[in-house]
């Protein structure tokens, strides 16, 4: 019988959960200081399982440390009884008189609580401010749209204290590419006569948009110890930096409005041959590579270089743009190097132009130009020969030729009739042959043309297809963006502009943000929709453009 009994108790459980559980809310102490810690103890009594607490009601006021969950199950005298166990550690956030909201939790809610934070002594609170702090900037601030800001964070502490956590990751600013500048450093510093360990962050911010720029503040815990009766005692403190706001400026009016936005420290142009000496002859291919270094940007940023080469003189195949980013720790650096295979085709003095880059001196702030001289080239080697036409060939007549008769007229006899024909088959038999010979010939002196590589769109174009076959957002979204960024021939920063302004671009953008980064991914876009919506953007911008003049690369 008590085995049935218990059997039906355990259904009974089972089925009927934490619905009548009963919720308590009591804390360890009513008042702390604010260093301390308090634990809040829910307690749902009935309950036979745990649920997942929502704590975020706690986040205004306090810091939630952590929570500690236990189930209880207890039988005395015939007499069973269960509970579930909530313990939340929490660090208040400011002092003064702090109220505890209600939590939910099965259904029911937990009564409010009400904590006293007694604030720290002042000569406390500066001796804490003296042994660890933060100091952070933005610099330059103002900073010109998709330029570099340098962000720097170094945090200050004393002999004596501990740092429990590590110094925070990159920070994730929106509207801003941020790139870190080499590892973490650490240095000694001394302030105020008073030596201290350093540990530095440093950060290449590129606003994307003009406007206000927010960087998030950041914390880091460490351990202190506070002066008082019998030695002190050590608390744990969280340190913050204050949030930094970045004034972000348009592009300036007097930029040239048809070139394409580079702002930077520093631009330069080089160029080397392969052979390092090179000679130009006919039929003969040589190698080109131009590469553009930037100070203060990503090699992303540079626009296409135009080389314009003449078609009289040289047939030029492009290889696959290199782009390459690093950093010294002080900036960021990059680079784009475009090489191509050059074959010269005609024989004379060609011009190699000049080649000019606008750029913005982000220092000096005015318009600069990194310029790559031009040359002339001397090219040998024999021009190709033009086919000539082909002519019917001309019988020269012996000066005591007799006159041809007329049919109309005179009867030829039979020998008379057949000698021209005989001749004129014989001469164009012989032409022919000459002819060929020489086709052949010309043909084994002329080089083989150079395949052209594959267009930059058209494996971009493969690439997006092939990243919409797995299903997988983040690839598709990263394929669809350099597939525009080739297709359009602009850097990633000016590409995501253009999207911006093409309302049609901005909403397939949005869709796939919303399916990689939202809580609920309403809006998820299959492989096979974004090809087909893709190819009708492309298609209707080339109809767009047939009619009306091109747009430049970015507005200001």
């Amino acid at each position: 019988m008590n085995r049935a009994f218990r059997l039906l108790w355990l259904l009974a459980v089972v089925f009927t959960g934490n619905v009548n559980a009963a919720i308590t809310a009591t804390l360890d102490r009513q008042a702390i200081d604010e260093l301390s810690t308090v634990q809040l103890t829910l307690l749902a009594e009935g309950a036979s399982q745990a649920e997942e607490l929502d704590v975020s009601p706690l986040e205004g006021a306090f810091e939630v440390l952590g929570t500690n969950t236990t189930t209880q199950f207890r039988r005395v005298n015939g007499q069973v009884s269960q509970w579930v166990e909530y313990q939340i550690n929490l660090r208040p956030k400011r002092s003064g008189s702090l109220d505890i909201p209600p939590l939910s939790l099965g259904g029911q809610q937990s009564p409010p609580l009400r904590l006293q934070v007694i604030p720290l002594d002042a000569g406390v609170r500066d001796a804490i401010e003296a042994m660890i702090f933060f100091e952070s900037e933005a610099s330059p601030n103002p900073v010109r749209v998709q330029a570099q800001t340098i962000l720097t964070r170094s945090l200050f502490y004393a002999n004596g204290v501990q740092i429990y956590s590590d110094l925070p990751a990159a920070p994730e600013i929106p509207g801003a590419l941020v790139i870190p500048l080499g590892e973490n450093r650490s240095a000694t510093a001394i302030r105020q006569g008073r030596p201290y360990g350093v540990l530095e962050q440093r950060y290449a911010v590129f606003p994307e948009q003009k406007g206000r720029l927010r960087i998030p503040e950041i914390s880091v815990m460490s351990s202190v110890r506070l002066p008082g009766p019998a030695g002190g005692r050590r608390s744990g403190i969280r340190v913050s930096t204050p949030e930094i706001q970045v004034d972000v400026l348009p592009i300036p009016p007097d930029y040239p409005a048809d070139q394409p936005w580079l702002p930077a420290e520093a631009v330069s142009i080089a160029e080397a041959w392969q052979p390092a000496d090179p000679r130009f002859h006919v039929g003969e291919p040589v190698q080109r590579t131009i590469r553009v270094n930037v100070v203060g940007n990503t090699g992303s940023a540079v626009p296409p270089l135009n080389l314009n080469l003449s078609e009289r003189f040289f047939k030029q195949y492009p290889e696959p743009v290199r782009l390459d980013d690093g950093n010294s720790g002080l900036d960021a650096q990059g680079s784009r190097q475009e090489t191509h295979s050059i074959i010269p085709v005609y024989p004379g003095e060609a011009t190699l132009p000049t080649l000019k880059l606008t750029w913005w001196d982000s220092v000096n702030e005015r318009v600069q130009q990194a310029v790559l001289p031009g040359r002339t080239l001397r090219i040998t080697g024999e021009a190709p020969a033009d086919p000539e036409p082909v002519q019917e060939p001309q019988r020269s007549e012996p000066a005591n030729a007799q006159p041809v008769p007329d049919p109309e007229t005179d009867a030829p006899s039979s020998s008379n009739a057949s000698y021209p024909v005989w001749l004129l088959a014989l001469t164009a038999a012989g032409f022919v042959g000459w002819m060929a010979t020489w086709l052949l010939m010309r043909h084994r002196r002329r080089p083989a043309p150079a395949p052209a590589p594959p267009d930059a769109a058209a494996i971009a174009w493969k690439a997006l297809n092939q990243a919409c076959k797995t299903g997988r957002m983040e690839a598709m979204r990263n394929a669809w963006l350099k597939h525009l960024s080739a297709h359009w021939q602009l850097s990633a920063p000016n590409t995501l502009a253009r999207i911006r302004r093409t309302p049609k671009a901005r909403e397939l953008l949005e869709r796939l943000n919303r399916a990689l980064y939202a809580s609920d991914p309403s809006g998820e876009i299959s492989g096979q929709e974004l090809l087909g919506a893709t190819r009708a953007l492309v298609k209707e911008e080339q109809e767009a453009e047939r009619t009306a003049p091109p747009l430049s690369a970015l507005n200001g």
